[in-house]
């Protein structure tokens, strides 16, 4: 019989060459599909991704230039971690009389081409993002999602955040609703800051869900998303420039289910204040056309 050590060692070596034949097949990939040589391929940390290996791709033009793409590698594991995830957030909400409204990819080429379509989508409504360049088969059932490399760091490690940025992002998200564009996944991590201000992937919401809750759901998100680095009563007024009372009302519904996300972190205190300030009277009216309506 097989010794605890000598299973691990066995399991370890076989992630090991699985790992090194994701990598051989990215090298291919951008050979042949960007004409990049010298490839280099290297993680980049990020405690909030949990669905996937975001990563830096580097590299040498056929000129001889230095480029570099933004990967994120999808596998199975990610499908069950995406469908766990949106199960036990739907369970949430019917546990506490709300409908469920998250939906999930069944392979990890589609969720490669859910993240492609979403990226695209945003990048066409004039959103800075990461432009999205295209997805691949790499090894056994894994994808490769490339995209433009962003020289930014997300909020999440930012210990301040303007009322300019803020503002500039509220109004980013109201373009996209206006547009009938849902997120799904606003997050700190999903908000780059840089020479632009840049809003990063997207969440798979069910068919059929009524868009003022998908709305209300990225609103909620994105409130909550500057919790650590903006005080809450700024964030709010921000928000009513673009969004109307009843819009902010509908996004209290779910300041619960955010707050229960690992990639949010606020206390029940600032949470009731939040959710206090929301309920508030308006400062003023929408200084532009309220998202849907």
């Amino acid at each position: 019989m097989m010794s605890k050590t000598g299973s691990r060692s066995s399991h370890e070596t076989r992630h090991v060459a699985f790992f090194r034949e994701v990598l051989r097949d990215i090298r291919r990939v951008m050979a042949e599909t960007y004409d990049v040589h010298r490839v280099s391929v290297r993680p980049i940390g990020s405690d909030a991704s949990r669905l996937s290996i975001p990563v830096k791709i580097t590299g040498l033009s056929r000129a001889g230039d230095k480029v570099r793409y933004f990967g994120k590698i999808l596998g199975s594991v990610d499908i069950l971690s995406d469908r766990s995830m949106q199960f036990v957030k739907n369970l949430y909400l019917q546990m506490n009389s709300q409908d469920p409204i998250f939906g999930f990819t069944e392979t990890a080429e589609d969720m490669a081409r859910q993240q492609f379509e979403s990226l695209h989508a945003i990048y066409e409504a004039g959103i800075p993002t990461a432009r999205p360049l295209g997805y691949h088969p790499v090894n056994e059932g894994t994808w490769l999602l490339v995209a433009e490399f962003l020289e930014s760091r997300p909020v999440s490690e930012s210990k301040e955040c303007t009322i300019e940025q803020i503002d500039t992002l509220f109004g980013y998200l109201q373009t996209l609703h206006r547009k009938g564009i849902f997120h799904g996944d606003i997050k700190p991590e999903n908000i780059m800051l840089g020479d632009k201000i840049y809003i990063l992937d997207a969440g798979v919401f069910r068919k059929h869900v009524d868009p003022a809750k998908k709305q209300a759901y990225d609103l909620a998100c994105l409130i909550c998303s500057f919790m650590e680095c903006h005080p809450v009563e700024g964030t709010v007024k921000n928000a009513r420039q673009y969004y109307t009372r009843q819009n902010i009302l509908d996004a209290v519904k779910y300041i619960d289910l955010v707050q229960q996300r690992q990639d949010f972190h606020f206390d029940d205190e600032q949470k009731n204040t939040l959710k206090r300030l929301m309920k508030g009277s308006p400062a003023r009216i929408p200084r532009r056309s309220p998202a849907g309506t």
